[in-house]
């Protein structure tokens, strides 16, 4: 998916903040971290992400457009999340880009954990009603891996790599932050 510019996202949101109904097309999983979330709705608690973000990551994030959500939630919803940390390694604005579990990606939480020899988290992403997609601009996008470690330590969900080939958690996340490797192989 190509990066798409501050302006292009902003005529995607209706007045509230929210994503207007077919408006942006949901980013492919194999073009994005897929952060499974034990939510029913697609709302974006950002005061709870940015405490996560200080927190336990030593990252700042927030939101280029601020939400308002109604009395009815969406099931649909995008964000581009800015984070900046200290060391300028997680710093940019990615899109996320929240909807409804499909059952592809069930298969594809499934078949990153045979692939790895693991189990367990693709049992816990069946639990999930929504996953967030979080955007990689280029190769090993530290930014984009820190906000879905922070997704999913606030979701209590499985990260699934773009392409679908491995499947961890916040620690695992937290590993190939630091460079070191998953202790799982």
């Amino acid at each position: 998916m190509r990066a798409i510019t501050e302006e292009s996202f902003r005529k995607c949101l209706d007045e509230r903040g929210v994503l207007r109904a077919l408006q942006l097309a949901a980013p492919e999983p194999a073009c994005a971290f897929v952060v499974f979330a034990q939510r029913q709705d697609a709302r974006l608690e950002i005061d709870a992400l940015k405490q996560q973000a200080g927190r336990f990551f030593s990252v700042k994030i927030g939101i280029t457009v601020d939400k308002q959500y109604a009395d009815e939630p969406p099931i649909v919803d995008a964000a581009r999340m800015v984070i900046a940390s200290d060391d300028g390694t997680s710093s940019g604005t990615r899109l996320c880009y929240a909807r409804p579990v499909e059952e592809s990606d069930i298969s594809l939480a499934f078949e990153a954990e045979r692939a790895m020899g693991t189990y367990g988290l693709a049992l816990l992403a069946q639990r999930c009603a929504i996953v967030w997609s979080v955007v990689p601009e280029v190769d090993d996008d530290k930014a984009a891996l820190t906000i879905a470690a922070i997704f999913a330590s606030l979701m209590l969900g499985p990260i699934l790599s773009p392409g679908g080939r491995e499947i961890y958690g916040v620690r695992g996340a937290r590993l190939k932050l630091e460079g070191r490797p998953s202790p799982y192989r």
